[in-house]
């Protein structure tokens, strides 16, 4: 008999409260956004990672996943049908203003740290359409991946 097995370090841990958490985009005028492509104004975010190893990894990126606008691929879709707003999506951006593609691998690596590591993004409502835009009563809940380096 022989036993065959594989034990490996782990990179990072996602702290608890940042695996559901909600970023709070507020509330503004549907007389904001006069052109597709418009943004708001953006809202910061962060993951943190905890128990992190450069041993082991020395670089994340991070890939965000979700239901996308049907008119712009890389923004995230607020939803549709009656009493959802229209028009709107939600665009992701890393630390640096750079839009992030939507449900794609990522091309762009974080310094991991030993111990903690934040991972800093920003969020903006954006115009994708025609006006219409109304409560994002069901907006988006996207998901993240993380890949070592």
């Amino acid at each position: 008999m022989r036993f065959q097995g594989l034990i490996m370090a782990s990179s990072c841990h996602v702290e608890a409260g940042d695996r559901q958490m909600t970023v709070n985009l507020g509330q503004i005028s549907s007389n904001r956004f006069h052109a597709v492509g418009e943004d708001s104004n953006p809202i910061p975010f962060a993951i943190h990672l905890q128990d992190c190893s450069t041993a082991v990894s020395q670089h994340v990126g991070v890939t965000f996943h979700g239901v996308a606008d049907g008119k712009n691929p890389d923004v995230l879709s607020v939803g549709e049908g009656p009493g959802i707003a229209s028009g709107i999506g939600i665009a992701l951006f890393d630390s640096r203003g750079q839009q992030l593609p939507l449900n794609r691998p990522t091309d762009r690596w974080i310094s991991l740290y030993r111990g903690r590591t934040t991972l800093n993004f920003v969020a903006k409502y954006r115009a994708t359409g025609r006006r219409g835009h109304r409560r994002c009563s069901q907006c988006p809940r996207p998901r993240f991946s993380l890949t070592y380096q």
